[in-house]
């Protein structure tokens, strides 16, 4: 089995092999590891046999938006292109996308196996085309009126209680101070669908990020001891400095306390944990189930996460990838050491698909690798059916998950 951390190293190395780019140091390297284990042999001779690299190229050549999708990497391999040896830059292209993205087995490598090239499956995937909505929400105001955003939608709204409210490139911002401060607290909502994300400006400063299936209740403007939110879904904050006035994410059973930082909340209904994963400065956690005097709550610190299961109220504190916590922010997908269960999850908000699974199927299957977000869902799909454990097909709008 090969360690995630070694994962990408040697996943550079294939590619470079194919283009006979390898240094001395660097070919002894990938003899070694060929040479580790049969699984690693036969995942080699399935990397260079010509004829399994021109089908996946081709299969890739034939998305949709092919002009696109080459074109960037076109761009980054045209200096390796030799001359009379079209297959050698066709196989490079292929390395390029597969290699740093494909999905490994957390049980070992099973990776390219004939069922996931060559099944009907596959053939039904190409001929699926789902994408993401994009930078899409609704406001909820005050009054309970809504308005629905898109991402090059202008638009000034003034609340009741005279805070301005602008919405511009997918971002909705609120002025800094109300024009005329009541004492009643008004709160506005801002729901994301499936499939869409969108920022968001409080009137503090405070600047958040709310993933796909998400939604956020927030004060228009903080006029009390703390600034509290509610949050349902994911969401990433970077909260405005003040110490006079910590700020509060109520997220179901997380209460997330801060002065000022960098952090992501993953709060779903449909998932079996809570997590809060830490970019930079401290949070305090505390267990929204107990009481005042049992709190003793968990600080955090950068690259740690605090996870709270729904069967057991205790607080764990685990190391954490960062970056794949943060990936989908950046618009990507990062999976590490990931279930079945957990990425089809992700997957089925993101593009707005229902999941279904056959008899058999083991949800707990783990994965690791990493892809654009706002690829077609065929293509992630693709790169699953790879590992040759499952196969998928569509009906509909469900995606039926099979052994």
């Amino acid at each position: 089995m090969i360690q995630d951390e070694r994962y990408y190293e040697i996943a550079g190395l294939i590619a470079k092999s194919l283009s006979t780019k390898l240094s001395s140091e660097e070919a002894a390297q990938l003899e070694a590891w060929v040479a580790e284990s049969d699984e690693n042999k036969k995942l080699w001779e399935r990397l260079t046999d010509p004829l399994y690299l021109e089908a996946q190229v081709a299969y890739w050549e034939n998305k949709k938006d092919k002009k696109v999708y080459w074109k960037r990497l076109s761009e980054r391999n045209s200096r390796k292109q030799l001359p009379g040896r079209m297959f050698v830059y066709k196989a490079l292209r292929y390395a390029a996308i597969i290699l740093p993205l494909i999905l490994i087995c957390g049980a070992g490598w099973y990776l390219f196996s004939g069922q996931g090239q060559k099944s009907a499956t596959t053939k039904d995937l190409a001929s699926v085309h789902i994408l993401p909505q994009g930078k899409v929400a609704q406001l909820i105001l005050a009054n309970g009126k809504k308005i629905n955003l898109v991402d090059n939608h202008q638009e000034a709204i003034t609340e009741k209680d005279g805070t301005k409210v602008r919405n511009d490139s997918s971002v909705l911002s609120y002025a800094s101070g109300p024009g005329d401060l009541q004492a009643e607290t008004l709160y506005n909502t801002l729901v994301i669908p499936p499939g869409g994300e969108y920022r968001i400006v409080l009137s503090d400063g405070t600047k958040v990020w709310l993933n796909a299936a998400s939604s956020l209740r927030y004060p228009t403007q903080f006029n009390g001891k703390e600034r509290k939110v509610y949050l349902s879904g994911e969401a990433y904050f970077e909260v405005a400095k003040d110490a006079a006035h910590p700020f509060m994410v109520n997220a179901d059973k997380m209460d997330i306390t801060v002065l000022g930082t960098k952090f992501n909340v993953s709060s779903y209904p449909d998932d079996p944990i809570q997590k809060t994963a830490l970019a930079e400065g401290s949070v305090l956690i505390n267990d929204v189930g107990q009481s005042a005097k049992k709190r003793d709550g968990v600080i955090l610190k950068p690259g740690y996460e605090a996870v709270i299961t729904k069967n057991d109220r205790a607080i764990q504190v685990n190391k954490v990838n960062v970056e794949a916590a943060l990936a989908w922010k950046n618009g990507m997908f990062i999976f590490d050491s990931e279930s079945l269960g957990s990425l089809m999850r992700k997957l089925s908000r993101w593009y707005n698909i229902e999941v279904k699974y056959d008899d058999g199927v083991d949800t707990l299957f783990h994965f690791t690798g990493r892809i654009q977000r706002y690829e077609e869902i065929s293509g992630i799909l693709h790169l699953i059916e790879l590992t040759g454990k499952v196969g998928f097909t569509f009906k509909d709008n469900e995606l039926h998950v099979k052994k």
